[in-house]
């Protein structure tokens, strides 16, 4: 058989191989296919000698150089066929238009929308005993997509633009003379997490500041006022409300950046001891050190140190960091000791080319120690508190509320009040403030869990 009937003949198998549903049929259908194929590669693969042997034999004589050529009356008609039957086909295979192209993918994407019919769905379903129910559990209709490395842009407030267009000249000024007491605000700024630049923050400082002093003398003013005092007394009480709350309005602002940033490293160690084990368990299964920090912030499960995390991996996807430069940057930044420590640590096994496992498995072990004895310290603590609470606000209001009843008896007065209105002031204002603000000491003190 020639190539091109062995050609058409693995095509007349193939289709036979797309209707054969019996898997014996189907592996002998394959085999004959395999044998086609192998005919056709001993046909092609023939030497070039052999393979043009007859027609040589059939053409003309061979001429020199220069030779004109001779016409032979012996050259046989059917060379010409032998050849084109024998000889593998040259010609340039033409490419697709577009239109061809897209009517294939059309055709591929209808054939991958068709439905099943209800009836051959409803009877493959039972007899492999799948209700309805249970496919609707485990595949959705609408699968959320996922966007990986989702990165935010920060974009400046109308209220920052306004305080640097107002006092940007100002602060510039002063913070070449104070260098000392910028630079702690600075810092501070910079270490919360506050998404403000810190010469912008200091000028709202000043700005609100401005505000405040505005609106605080105005409203001491007008209390002058309803309260019928002199002229004097309104100026003076108006310049004192004035200064009362711009300094106020400027220390709050002063000290919120320290306070957010304590804030954040007590979270940042809550934390810590559990991201740990977390990423000791990645570094264990062979994992890049990066997607270690991917998977804390995928997770979600670690609020307290996802900033930190998150300006990790902006580092490295984002601005084209090494991981080992993104650490030592992020550490700089970072308000928690505990956690500073175990970056620079990261870093430096990375770049002495140490075993990550065996660091952070060595760090888990001392942050669990560590957050154990934190939390056994503060159950003593609470021991004191209940002492405390016991003395404070049971003992002590019941041997005050006897001492009123004895003064009541006696039918004398405290400072000219009433021992009725001393004991209903204690026991429905005191007692219950008391509480709620010793609660609230509480809720504060307590570690997150």
């Amino acid at each position: 058989m020639s190539v091109s009937d062995e050609t058409k003949e693995i095509r007349r198998l193939l289709s036979k191989y797309k209707k054969e549903d019996d898997p014996k049929g189907k592996y002998h259908i394959l085999g004959q296919i395999m044998k086609s194929n192998a005919r056709i590669q001993s046909e092609i693969s023939t030497p070039a000698d052999d393979y043009y042997k007859e027609v040589i034999t059939m053409g003309p004589p061979l001429r020199r150089k220069g030779e004109r050529p001779e016409i032979s009356a012996q050259r046989t008609p059917s060379a010409p066929k032998f050849i084109a039957a024998r000889q593998p086909s040259l010609a340039k295979v033409k490419p697709k238009r577009s239109s061809q192209v897209l009517a294939e993918k059309s055709k591929r994407k209808t054939k991958a929308k068709t439905k099943i019919p209800k009836a051959v769905r409803k009877r493959m379903m039972s007899e492999l005993g799948i209700s309805e129910e249970s496919l609707k559990e485990v595949y959705k209709k609408k699968k959320e997509k996922v966007e990986p490395d989702k990165f935010t842009i920060y974009t400046p407030s109308t209220y920052g633009s306004v305080s640097n267009r107002v006092f940007g000249s100002l602060v510039n000024k002063l913070a070449e003379k104070q260098k000392v007491f910028f630079s702690n605000i600075t810092d501070s700024v910079k270490i919360s997490g506050i998404h403000i630049m810190s010469k912008t923050y200091i000028s709202m400082m000043f700005f609100t500041s401005f505000l405040a002093c505005i609106f605080s003398g105005v409203l001491a003013a007008l209390i002058a006022i309803k309260a019928a005092l002199n002229p004097l007394m309104i100026v003076f009480s108006a310049v004192m409300g004035a200064v009362v709350g711009a300094v106020l309005t400027f220390m709050i602002m002063y000290a919120y950046p320290a306070s957010r940033s304590s804030k954040k490293s007590r979270l940042i160690d809550d934390d810590l001891p559990f991201a740990i084990i977390h990423m000791a368990a990645v570094a264990g299964s062979g994992g890049q050190p990066i997607s270690m920090f991917k998977l804390l912030l995928k997770s979600g499960e670690y609020k307290g140190i996802e900033s930190e995390i998150k300006k990790i991996v902006n580092y490295v996807n984002l601005f084209g960091y090494d991981l080992s430069t993104a650490l030592k940057n992020v550490s700089l930044r970072t308000p928690s000791k505990r956690f500073k420590d175990v970056l620079n640590g990261i870093a430096s096994t990375i770049e002495s080319g140490g075993s990550l496992k065996s660091y952070l498995n060595s760090m888990a072990d001392d942050a669990m120690t560590t957050y154990k004895l934190e939390r056994k310290k503060y159950v003593e603590t609470l021991a004191t508190y209940s002492d405390i609470y016991t003395g404070v606000l049971i003992a002590a209001p019941l041997l005050f509320m006897v001492t009123l009843a004895i003064i009541n008896i006696m039918g004398g007065t405290i400072g000219g009040i009433p021992i009725s209105t001393i004991a209903t002031g204690g026991v429905f204002i005191a007692l219950p403030l008391i509480n709620v603000i010793f609660y609230l000491f509480l809720n504060i003190a307590q570690p997150r869990e």
